[in-house]
């Protein structure tokens, strides 16, 4: 593949493209915003620079997926167990539950 280099002129935001443009945008329900809430996020242009704000469920959702990040991917004391009971004997499977299972995971695929 042969490099080419292309040059690309990024032009200032226009004087007259401002608040009104993006009032209207918001107002439609094209700014990526979910029009189904009642809570949306906002960004305006104030003075050269750039405000976001959030919502409180933006927010909720943050803090959700922090304590996820900290919940281990793995029950280790289950493994352990289930481990034990494997080397004793007494780990049982029931192959009309794991076919039950397969059959539901594959039903809702489809």
């Amino acid at each position: 593949m042969k490099d080419t280099d292309i040059a690309m002129t990024v032009k200032p935001p226009r004087a007259d493209v401002g608040q009104s443009s993006l009032a209207a945008t918001q107002k439609s329900g094209t700014a990526g915003n979910n029009p189904a809430t009642p809570e949306k996020a906002t960004a305006a242009r104030t003075g050269g620079s750039d405000t976001v704000t959030l919502t409180s469920s933006a927010s909720e959702m943050a803090k959700l997926e922090e304590n996820l990040a900290r919940i281990p991917d793995v029950d280790n004391t289950r493994v352990e167990a289930i481990k034990a009971s494997i080397a004793d004997g007494s780990y049982k499977v029931d192959p009309e539950q794991v076919v039950d299972k397969l059959m539901k995971f594959e039903k809702d695929l489809t």
